[in-house]
């Protein structure tokens, strides 16, 4: 076969492998079949018409572009040392006389003509396949984004109606509590005679609050992972808060025989300023934990001065931590043991939110503890002493200035309950009081116009119209006694985008249910001495 009819013959396998890679055949195997095929051409043509002194030789350089951008540069560089070996090849072959000397002549024009159009057209070919690949790859990238993107509308949809359930479920949850402890604190201000009587309501009390730290840890957790839970600093007495998360668990300890103490170092600074309520949930945290795994021997709440800087630190006589899970111990629903929450109860949240709360105070926690000696759990925060405020806490404990004042209130809430709650605790703090009652914000409006009220209660979540659009109406009314008169705002919902709406329609002051019934008496005598005094 002459040079022109095997040239034409590889040529026609090129076509051929280039229509089978558009019809899905192995583009690796493809490549590399093609540049052999290339390889075989150019060598056999630069052996006949004068090995390593024939121009042909050049394009021998262009055989491992292909497989470099097409296929990776391990294929690239493979072909670029074949190619070097066939130059060596050559060139042994010219200096040995193995390869006839050329000569020139009319007979060598198509093959010529045929080559170097094989060449053109493979120069032209790589970038274009090139070019495809990365055409699919971009349109696969779009793709995956795509789905990613579609992904990420589906996860946030979900984080969303997550924190809705939540909010939900916290408020339905809330709602109930708030009567069930009010009831209570009100039935025990009452027996006190009663030694039966106040141990039952002491003990409905307990579990009581023990439900409320449950839906306290959810709703806390919740907002901790979303970055919603955020530090309120206040300033306070140290030791009033350390003897108080102390004093909550007293009454469990009555019928254990455990020792139960508080060592307070004479160090420590009287006011500090960090977040009040976190400290004391921390604190109560690490004492429920010590108290529910110590069966006998003593648990010791100790409040250390460390100069700077306050070391608060639970030691107890419990059942200890095994050494294999003391690195899971403050990882979110993790306990020692597996039996642990079906024999000492809890939801293994506890520890994983203190440490959050920890490190959101500024400070650090940490445990040491040995199986069946007990363990060691500490609380370091950078405290520093602080002035005192201008006023104390302890001002809520002496009795109401205005006790005797006939003041009118409005009471707007859409469970019964509530209303009956709020309704007892003003009328045992102002006899002489009237308490008028609105099922939602549209009822809250109709009982201002028709009678003076001196202070309105407003609930967030009501039917028809709710709290945060009737008191928005309200501040806009013509009429100065109702535009001017204090919201107390009182809720359930705890959602911190809720709470802000609320404020922001004005409201005066505003409390979480549950609430503390003496600490709400002194807020509200607050805000009406300060709007125009006793009358």
């Amino acid at each position: 076969m002459s040079l022109f009819g095997k040239i034409r013959q590889r040529a026609s396998r090129l076509g051929v492998l280039l229509w089978l890679v558009n019809h899905g055949f192995s583009l690796s195997l493809a490549v590399h079949t093609g540049t052999a095929l290339g390889a075989g051409v150019l060598f056999y043509s630069a052996w006949v018409t004068g090995g390593v002194y024939s121009p042909l030789m050049a394009w021998l350089l262009i055989l491992p572009v292909t497989p470099f951008y097409v296929l990776h540069r391990r294929a690239g560089f493979l072909w670029m040392w074949l190619v070097l070996a066939m130059q060596l090849v050559m060139a042994v072959s010219n200096q040995l006389a193995w390869i006839e000397p050329f000569e020139t002549g009319m007979a060598h024009v198509p093959s010529s003509f045929l080559t170097y159009s094989l060449v053109t057209c493979v120069l032209i070919v790589v970038p274009l396949m090139y070019d495809r690949l990365y055409r699919q790859a971009l349109e696969e990238s779009r793709k995956h984004q795509r789905e990613l993107e579609i992904q990420r509308e589906e996860l946030e949809h979900t984080s969303l109606m997550r924190e809705h359930f939540i909010a939900t479920v916290s408020h339905e949850l809330r709602t109930p509590m708030n009567a069930i402890l009010g009831f209570n604190a009100l039935l025990l201000s009452r027996v006190q005679d009663k030694p039966e009587a106040l141990k039952v309501l002491k003990h409905t009390r307990q579990s009581a609050d023990h439900l409320m730290t449950v839906i306290n840890d959810i709703l806390d957790y919740s907002q901790l992972q979303t970055g919603q839970l955020v530090i309120q600093p206040e300033t306070f007495e140290l030791r009033s808060v350390a003897e108080r998360a102390f004093e909550l668990f007293k009454p469990r300890i009555d019928s254990t025989g455990l020792n139960y103490r508080l060592v307070l170092d004479e160090h420590l600074p009287v006011w500090v300023t960090t977040d009040r309520h976190r400290l004391m949930q921390v604190l109560v945290n690490l004492l429920g934990n010590a108290l529910k795994f110590t069966h006998q021997g003593s648990v010791e709440l100790r409040v250390d001065w460390a100069n700077p800087g306050v070391v608060f630190s639970v030691q107890d006589t419990g059942i200890g931590i095994a050494k294999e899970r003391q690195d899971q111990i403050f990882k979110r629903f993790a306990q020692a043991e597996n039996d642990t929450q079906a024999l000492y109860g809890g939801n293994g949240l506890g520890l994983a939110i203190s440490q959050k709360v920890a490190h959101l105070l500024g400070g650090e926690i940490g445990f040491e503890s040995e199986p069946g000696q007990g363990s060691r759990f500490w609380l370091r925060l950078p405290l520093t002493a602080a002035p005192a405020p201008a006023k104390s806490a302890e001002q809520q404990q002496l009795p109401l200035q205005s006790a005797e004042t006939a003041w009118t209130f409005l009471v707007a809430d859409d469970h019964p309950l509530n209303r009956l709650l709020l309704k007892n605790v003003l009328q045992n703090a102002w006899p002489q009081s009237t308490v008028f009652e609105a099922v939602d914000g549209q009822n809250t409006l109709d009982v201002l116009y028709q009678n003076p009220v001196d202070l309105v209660f407003m609930d967030m979540v009501m039917p028809v119209m709710d709290g945060i659009e009737a008191t928005a109406l309200i501040r806009q009314n013509a009429a100065k006694r109702i535009a001017h008169v204090p919201v107390f705002g009182l809720t359930a919902n705890v959602n911190s985008l809720d709470l802000g709406r609320f404020k922001a329609a004005g409201l005066n002051d505003v409390m979480l249910k549950p609430f503390e019934p003496v600490e709400l008496c002194h807020r509200v005598e607050s805000l009406l001495l300060a709007r125009g005094g006793v009358s």
